[in-house]
């Protein structure tokens, strides 16, 4: 391979040749100085780094994975916890991004706003001053009572106003991506307050109802355990669906499936999309009903 590195004026001097001939190079200092590759067309490129990059990146990694084969067990379970708590905190972080801000919708009672009017005026530790101001509460006149009440309608009107306005602000189909990214922070900080609450929204798809909930609400709205504490009814009525026959349970798989179609009809119609092929199987939405988790009214 010809390579030339000719000062200028030999090159202004240099005659035509038949043969190709690469273009001269002027460089300052001899690092500067590239050479050119004569094509046998004549032209001319310069030597391509791409591939050395790429080649150095490969090397190192498969440097770093033999350095990793060489780690202990205990070793490797430390980086790999390492990894998943990082990947945990960029999860959170972009589902954080997800929740959405809704207004603060809190209904107050008479009592609240008695306290909030009244608790500057008794001196002493709030043990102390609770006690004070609960006694004068119970022996306010009627007409302290009306105020009280008109301010507790004011204030709670105005909070569920704020709060619907801010609702339909946003569709349906943004609440429930909220929803589902409170979910699953709720799952991944163990937060139990009400920071990642679900956003409440009548227009939102209830999930389908199993065929034993089918069954359960039917027994309920029978009447036959008014009275009877939540526990007991419902491990009585767990007892009996259990007796059922093939043939009677039935009628409530037939109702349950129904629920199904119903729910990926609507979750088209009202998100504009359909269930994600990701999600669970219809059973598994059905277990996730049984748990208790948006049941259908």
């Amino acid at each position: 391979m010809l390579v030339l590195r000719l000062p200028l004026r030999l090159a202004a001097r240099a005659t035509r040749s038949h043969a190709p001939v690469a273009t001269p190079i002027v460089a300052s200092s001899i690092s500067a100085t590239r050479s050119y590759r004569a094509k046998a067309d004549g032209s001319t490129t310069t030597p391509k780094k791409k591939a050395d990059r790429v080649s150095k990146q490969a090397q190192k990694e498969a440097a770093a994975k033999a350095a990793y084969k060489l780690l202990t067990h205990e070793e490797k379970s430390i980086i790999s916890a390492r990894r998943g708590e990082e990947k945990k905190k960029e999860e959170i972080k972009l589902l954080k991004t997800k929740t959405l801000t809704p207004p603060k919708y809190r209904q107050l009672n008479p009592w609240s706003i008695y306290v909030k009017e009244n608790s500057k005026s008794v001196a002493g530790p709030v043990s102390e001053s609770s006690k004070v101001l609960a006694q004068q509460f119970k022996n306010i006149s009627s007409i302290e009572k009306e105020h009280l009440n008109h301010l507790v309608n004011q204030h709670n009107a105005k909070s569920l106003r704020e709060f619907h306005e801010w609702l339909n602000s946003h569709t349906p189909a943004q609440i429930y991506e909220a929803n589902v990214a409170r979910a699953r922070l709720r799952k991944l900080t163990f937060d139990t307050s009400s920071k990642y609450a679900p956003i409440k929204d009548d227009r939102l798809v209830k999930r389908p109802i199993s065929s034993f909930l089918q069954y359960h609400n039917e027994r309920l709205a029978s009447g036959d355990f008014r009275g009877i504490p939540t526990p007991v009814s419902s491990k009585d009525i767990a007892t009996e669906f259990k007796a059922l026959s093939a043939s009677e349970k039935k009628k409530y798989e037939d109702l349950a499936a129904k629920d199904v179609e119903r729910y990926h009809r609507q979750h088209l119609e009202v998100y504009g999309f359909e269930v994600p092929v990701s999600a669970r199987s219809a059973k598994a939405a059905l277990e996730e009903a049984e748990a208790g988790i948006e049941p259908s009214a």
